[in-house]
């Protein structure tokens, strides 16, 4: 499926929008859940670059195929910067990309796109091998690059390559996403360079790194860990010990903590900790609560505790932050 297709079919579901320049379409989404940009930039016909950025637990997926909830696509490269994001393997089973690493994978998202920590940033190149092969065949003849030999290579019988990167290619990928608040058109020249560097040391590597011996979770365990992340976070006053949910769950204590940390790659304390201060930091700049009753809408009961926690996340106390947000917002 080429580029233009999946971007038509993007803006078509609802809270997607588009902005075209001479040179890129940007999709913004703006839903109640969350906002996020999705900039491509066409660098050959059938190769195509994409910056992302993404506030949100999720991105609704375009309906790709109505008959089907996958679809075998074009060649998908991800190199995850900053969050984390979920994959969906050929056996059904999940498997979550974190920051330094990268994914081969020809499969689409099923019904959305999940960033379980809600933030992500990343590149994401679309090869769509029988365009380039019929209209960019001088990247095979001038570079030596064969797209059909990476697949083979990394995504033998439609499996999914998952590997931290090597500093050769986080050298390049480093350069590519410098290039995002580079000046148009110098930048775009610049992405090819380093596109096609990048595609060539892909092909050319003598030493490559196994796909990661990930812990794969199937369906049901990943559907407890974000009902567990929804019913821990809808009311941050109250306390669920994992045992209460475990229970609730009938699973194991220890399996419930496994399942939390492979979806969202924090444990439960840390991870409701620090949603906790990072809605103690809003309500300290939007509501003239007092520090007692920021503490208590956060849920803690003691306000030197709620303070300490806070000093460590923010290196300042909760007054000190707010009079400094204060005084920025002024």
């Amino acid at each position: 499926m080429k580029i233009d297709d999946i971007i038509r079919k993007c803006i078509e579901v609802p809270g997607i929008s588009i902005k075209r320049s001479n040179f890129s379409a940007e999709l913004l989404m703006k839903t109640k859940e969350g906002k996020g940009s999705m900039t491509f930039f066409p660098l050959f016909p059938g190769l195509t670059l994409a910056y992302i950025f993404v506030n949100s637990q999720a991105w609704a997926a375009p309906n790709i195929r109505k008959d089907s909830s996958i679809e075998k696509g074009p060649l998908l490269l991800n190199y995850c910067v900053t969050g984390r994001c979920e994959l969906i393997l050929n056996n059904e089973n999940f498997v979550y990309v974190k920051d330094g690493e990268i994914s081969l994978t020809e499969r689409f998202a099923r019904k959305q796109y999940v960033y379980p920590r809600r933030i992500y940033e990343g590149m994401e190149f679309f090869v769509d091998i029988d365009t380039l092969t019929a209209q960019s065949a001088w990247v095979r003849k001038e570079f030596d690059i064969d797209f059909r030999k990476i697949i083979d290579i990394f995504c033998p019988n439609g499996n999914t390559y998952i590997s931290t990167v090597t500093p050769e290619v986080e050298e390049i990928l480093t350069r590519l996403w410098s290039l995002f608040d580079v000046s148009i058109p110098f930048s775009i020249s610049q992405m090819k360079v380093y596109a096609l560097a990048l595609f060539s040391l892909l092909q050319s590597l003598h030493d490559i790194p196994s796909s990661q011996a990930c812990t794969f979770f199937t369906e049901t365990q990943v559907d407890i860990a974000k009902r567990v992340e929804k019913i821990i976070t809808s009311n941050l006053r109250q306390h669920h010990p994992a045992w209460e949910l475990a229970a609730r769950f009938s699973v194991s204590e220890t399996s419930l903590k496994n399942y939390f940390r492979g979806v969202f790659g924090q444990n439960i304390s840390v991870y409701l900790r620090e949603v906790r201060m990072k809605k103690a930091a809003e309500l300290l700049v939007t509501t003239r609560l007092s520090v007692a009753g920021v503490a208590e809408q956060v849920g803690y009961v003691n306000q030197s505790k709620f303070a300490a926690v806070f000093k460590k996340q923010f290196s300042l106390s909760p007054l000190e932050y707010r009079r400094s947000k204060n005084l920025e917002n002024r």
